[in-house]
């Protein structure tokens, strides 16, 4: 096999392999006689098809599969030949396959990028620090109250709070944009759906129905980012909240129990009003410092430290994240940002409830992805250069905690070893964990001030301003058709450690990023 490789741009190759003619036609020989022993034909007995009628009828087709594969095998040779960092599907193109001559074809594919890693203990990591107040546990007592809300028809117009069923669609120029929602169900003011449609239900009762403007993104391909639609809203039903109590019952449900728990204590909201009416503020009654509503407390406060340190973790691994990204600057793949922009497209898609083509990306996302891409080549060279490998003790930590929440965690801790790719997703998780430490320990660390809300929301440290895309950055629009099955994983520092373990995974490719191993 003669192999050649021509750069034709700074990271895409031009490969072109020959294949001996003597090997081609060989295995073509092979498939021949393979398929004369398998195939009935009209005046033959099975198996006993003569070679040169084989040939002839299907001498063409056999030429072209046995060529198919040898170009797949030889291409998978070459790459490793010649040690090419290749990502994404190559574009093959047959140059010659006629009888007699070397099968030769050309592979136009993507190469990874040479990264020049900065000196790691120059870098800046900001870390947010907070403590939980009193007034915080005072608010997730009331959110705990509003997850337990009973739900009862109401007789009346929708009021922000209430809970709606309606039927609604979007139409642009008069056609309707994707499948009408029929029978969707959202709280008023909650931001679960579009502005405009959560103020549109607003005063509306039971059988109206309503239009109203709306702005959707439009054709990624059109020049505009937007069009503006109009919604149609008919109300099915409307629900008022009713709030729980905070008596022995509540506490019980929440595993504080107490046979001397009073059943009487309530929260009162503004006004006095008690039981299901109170949506204040809460306004608790203290019963000392070992009745059931300080224990409640105590343990509420346990609950939201165990999320505090997990927030504040997720948020130090950004920055760790981000602060990598802004000291490097290389060209990056458009195979792998379009991989990227499309999973986007995707989600925005299924936000707004559009097609896909009508889902638009602005700048800034174009720009975020961009600095993911960059962050996980990043990261892919430092495991690689530092040796890291995810160590089993902290593997299996990782699982103990991940199935501790479950009734039975016997059964998930069964599932996940003996599914290699739950296993490769928590092995992704310790050596991204592993990564960021070692960054820590060299890094300049800052310590942000920040509250218990802040930190769990993904707000305690403001987005540093993005400036011109780094050097290296192509611009303009990125190429069609990108391959999108190289299955990059991708790590979500403001997911919780469960949902990053309970996502699907795609199969076989989740070590490919870091290039780690288990130690």
């Amino acid at each position: 096999m003669q192999v050649s490789v021509e750069t034709t741009g700074s990271l895409t190759r031009k490969m072109t392999i020959a294949v001996p003619s003597t090997e081609f036609e060989g295995r073509l020989a092979d498939r021949v006689k393979s398929t004369a022993r398998k195939v009935s034909l009209p005046g033959f007995r099975r198996g006993r098809v003569p070679l040169g009628e084989v040939e002839r009828r299907f001498g063409a087709s056999l030429r072209n599969e046995v060529a198919s594969e040898l170009v797949q095998s030889s291409l998978e040779d070459a790459v490793r030949q010649e040690d090419i960092p290749l990502i994404g599907t190559p574009t093959v193109e047959l140059v010659n396959v006629e009888p007699g001559a070397d099968l030769e074809f050309t592979a136009t594919f993507e190469v990874l990028p040479e990264i020049d890693l900065v000196d790691l203990s120059t870098l800046r990591v900001r870390k947010p620090v907070a403590e939980i107040s009193d007034t915080d546990i005072d608010e997730m007592v009331e959110s705990l109250r509003k997850q337990r809300t009973e739900w009862n028809p109401a007789e009346r117009p929708v009021a922000v709070d209430d809970r709606v069923a309606v039927d609604y669609s979007i139409k642009v120029d008069g056609e309707v944009q994707g499948e009408p929602r029929l029978d969707f169900t959202f709280v008023v003011g909650s931001s679960q759906v579009a502005a405009e449609l959560d103020t549109a239900v607003v005063g509306m009762s039971v059988g109206d129905t309503r239009a109203f403007p709306i702005t959707i993104q439009r054709d990624s391909n059109e020049p505009s980012g937007e069009v503006e639609g109009i919604g149609e809203v008919a109300l099915k039903s409307v629900e008022a909240p009713s709030l729980p109590e905070l008596d022995g019952a509540f506490f019980e449900a929440f595993g504080v129990a107490d046979e001397a728990a009073p059943t009487d204590v309530a929260i009162k909201g503004e006004g006095g009003v008690e039981g299901d009416e109170a949506v204040g503020e809460a306004d608790i009654p203290p019963d000392g410092a070992g009745g059931p509503l300080q224990k409640f407390r105590a343990n509420v406060r346990e609950r939201m430290q165990a999320e505090l340190e997990v927030a504040a973790r997720n948020e130090t691994r950004r920055q760790v994240m981000a602060s990598l990204a802004r000291a490097h600057g290389f060209e990056l793949p458009r195979v792998l940002v379009e991989e990227e922009l499309e999973q986007e497209r995707q989600r925005m898609a299924q936000l707004m409830g559009v097609p896909i083509e009508h889902s638009n990306l602005g700048d800034i996302v174009h720009q975020r992805v961009r600095e993911r891409v960059r962050t996980r080549l990043i990261v892919r060279e430092i495991v690689q250069r530092e040796g890291l490998q995810a160590k089993d003790e902290r593997i299996r930590a990782r699982i103990e905690e991940i199935v501790s929440p479950y009734e039975q965690p016997d059964e998930v801790r069964s599932w996940i070893y003996g599914d290699e790719e739950q296993l490769q997703r928590v092995e992704l998780g310790v050596l991204e964990d592993q990564l960021v430490e070692h960054i820590l320990s060299l890094a300049t660390v800052e310590s942000v001030p920040a509250s218990y809300r802040e930190v769990v929301t993904g707000n305690s440290i403001p987005d540093l301003p993005i400036d011109e895309p780094i050097p290296g950055d192509f611009e303009g629009s990125p190429l069609e058709g990108a391959d999108a099955d190289d299955g990059r994983e991708e790590s979500n520092p403001d997911a919780t450690a469960a949902e990053r373990e309970g996502k699907p995974p795609r199969k076989g490719r989740l070590r490919r990023w870091l290039g780690g191993s288990r130690s």
